[in-house]
């Protein structure tokens, strides 16, 4: 990965944020056709759990991420948990893919 990615200090430790992974994802050469998914597996009034894909420009899947997000984890949540969820499952998919870790 030529491409050096913007971190921010989280805990004391270097992150990457999702946004960036993305960016990166759609934008590298090496990812060129690939495709970024995010599918529900649950979702509730009070939760939601996600499961993204990332597939090679084949349609064969090389990396996923799931996540879970509870409504009343945080303010933020609670407008918005759906939408959470759907970017911490692309950030751990994108991980696996090994962008942005």
């Amino acid at each position: 990965m030529g491409n050096i990615m913007k971190t921010i200090k989280i805990h004391g430790n270097n992150y990457v944020e999702v946004k960036e992974r993305i960016k990166y994802f759609r934008s590298a050469e090496d990812y060129k056709g690939w495709s970024l998914t995010a599918d529900f597996v649950e979702v509730t009034d009070t939760s939601c759990t996600m499961r993204a894909k990332v597939k090679n420009q084949n349609g064969i899947t090389i990396a996923t991420g799931s996540a879970r997000e509870e409504k009343n984890n945080s303010n933020m949540n609670r407008s918005s948990f759906v939408e959470i969820c759907e970017t911490s499952a692309f950030a751990r998919a994108l991980g696996n893919l090994g962008i942005g870790i």
